[in-house]
C-alpha cells in the first residue's frame, strides 16, 4: 500500500472519529449559548486538539513500537500518572462506547419498528464489531466507505435544507450556557485515541502530521457549517426546539427533519446519522481495544483481540437497555472532562517531560 493511500486513509479515520463524536449532540447542547460563541469555541478547540495531537505524534516517534497510552505514561511520567491514565482512559471510551451503542440501537429501532431495542444494539454490535476485531488495515476499509456516505448525505442535506435558514436564530448570544458546553466541544475533537493505533500504520512522523492536520481542519470546516445549518434551522425555543431535543435526549437530525421536509431529505439524514454514529464507533473501538492489550502486554493476536472485545462489548449491551439520558450524559459528562485531562492535559505534560529529557541526554 503507497505512503499516500495510508496518510489519506489515516486523516479518514482522524474526520470519521471526531465527526461521528460530536457532530450529531453538538448543536442541540451548544444551541443555547448561539451561534458566534460556539464559533469561538470551535476555533480555540480545533487550535487545542491540533497541538496536543501533533504532540503526542512527537512523543511516539520516539517510543517503542506499537507504544499506547499506558506505555507512554510509563515510560515518561511514573506509576501514578500511569494508574490515573489507565482509570481515566477506560472511563472514558466506555461511556463513548455505551452511548454509541444506544444510539445505533435506537436507529435501528426507529428504523425498522419490529426491531425492539435489546435486539437492535446486538444486531448493530454483531455488524461492526468484526471491523475492530480484525484491526486497523480492515477497518479502514469499512471507515473510509462510512466516511463517503457521511459525506455525500451531508452535502445533500444541505443543498435540500439551506433555503429553510432564518438568519434571527443566529442572532441569539448567551456566554454563560456557551461556557458549560465546553466538555461537549472538547469531546468533538477527541481522536487522540487512535493516534497510537495509526502512527503504527502509517510508520512515518511527517505523514502522520499530514494526516492529523488534514483530518482536524477538515472537522473543523464541518462543525462550523454543520452549526450554522442546524442553528439556523431548528429555532432555540418551542416545540421542535433544540431544548426539546436535548430535554428528550434527541440529536439534532430529529428536529431538522420537522422543518426540512421531503423523503430525499430523511433517507440523507438517516444515512448521515448511521454513518456519523458508526465511524465513531470504529475509531473509539479500535483504540479502546488496543490500549487494553498495550496496557496488560498481551500479544496483539486475533484470539487475544476476540477476548477483549468480548469483555468490552457485552457489558455495553447490557447497559445500553437502561433508561438513562445516555447519550448526552456519556458524552458530556463522562467524556468531556476526561477528554480534558486525556487530550490537552496528557498530551502537554507528556511533551515537557519528554523535551526535557532530549535536553538533558543532549547535554550529558
Amino acid at each position: 500500500m503507497s505512503n499516500l493511500v495510508k496518510t489519506v486513509n489515516a486523516s479518514l479515520v482522524v474526520i470519521g472519529t471526531s465527526i461521528g463524536a460530536g457532530i450529531l449532540g453538538l448543536p442541540v447542547d451548544t444551541g443555547r449559548g448561539g451561534f458566534v460563541p460556539a464559533l469561538f469555541s470551535l476555533i480555540i478547540m480545533w487550535a487545542i486538539m491540533t497541538a496536543t495531537a501533533l504532540m503526542l505524534v512527537e512523543v511516539l516517534s520516539k517510543s517503542e513500537k506499537q507504544a499506547n497510552f499506558f506505555t507512554l505514561a510509563e515510560k515518561n511520567l511514573g506509576s501514578f500518572f500511569k494508574i490515573l491514565t489507565f482509570f481515566v482512559y477506560i472511563m472514558l471510551y466506555l461511556s463513548l462506547t455505551l452511548a454509541y451503542t444506544k444510539g445505533g440501537g435506537i436507529f435501528l429501532s426507529d428504523s425498522f419498528s419490529l426491531i425492539r431495542l435489546p435486539v437492535a444494539c446486538l444486531i448493530f454490535l454483531v455488524c461492526l464489531t468484526p471491523l475492530i476485531l480484525f484491526g486497523t488495515k480492515v477497518l479502514n476499509l469499512g471507515n473510509s466507505g462510512l466516511t463517503f456516505i457521511m459525506a455525500l448525505s451531508f452535502f445533500v442535506m444541505l443543498g435540500l435544507g439551506i433555503g429553510e435558514i432564518n438568519p434571527s436564530f443566529l442572532t441569539h448570544v448567551g456566554w454563560k450556557s456557551a461556557f458549560f458546553s465546553f466538555p461537549m466541544f472538547v469531546t468533538s475533537f477527541g481522536f487522540h485515541n487512535v493516534i497510537p493505533c495509526l502512527y503504527s500504520y502509517v510508520d512515518d512522523k511527517k505523514r502522520m502530521r499530514i494526516a492529523i492536520i488534514v483530518g482536524t481542519t477538515t472537522t473543523f470546516f464541518v462543525y462550523l457549517v454543520w452549526q450554522l445549518f442546524v442553528m439556523g434551522v431548528v429555532p432555540l425555543d418551542g416545540e421542535n426546539s433544540l431544548k426539546e431535543a436535548l430535554a428528550r435526549d434527541q440529536t439534532a437530525i430529529f428536529p431538522l427533519r420537522y422543518y426540512i421536509k421531503g423523503s430525499f431529505f430523511n433517507i440523507a439524514a438517516i444515512l448521515f446519522y448511521f454513518s456519523a454514529l458508526t465511524t465513531s464507533f470504529l475509531g473509539v473501538g479500535l483504540g479502546l481495544i488496543d490500549f487494553l492489550l498495550d496496557s496488560f502486554k498481551i500479544k496483539r493476536t486475533l484470539l487475544n483481540r476476540l477476548l477483549f472485545v468480548l469483555m468490552v462489548y457485552f457489558p455495553a449491551l447490557l447497559l445500553a437497555q437502561t433508561k438513562l439520558k445516555i447519550f448526552y450524559i456519556s458524552l458530556k459528562y463522562g467524556a468531556g472532562f476526561a477528554c480534558t485531562y486525556l487530550l490537552i492535559f496528557f498530551p502537554t505534560v507528556l511533551f515537557i517531560v519528554y523535551r526535557r529529557k532530549k535536553k538533558r541526554s543532549r547535554f550529558s
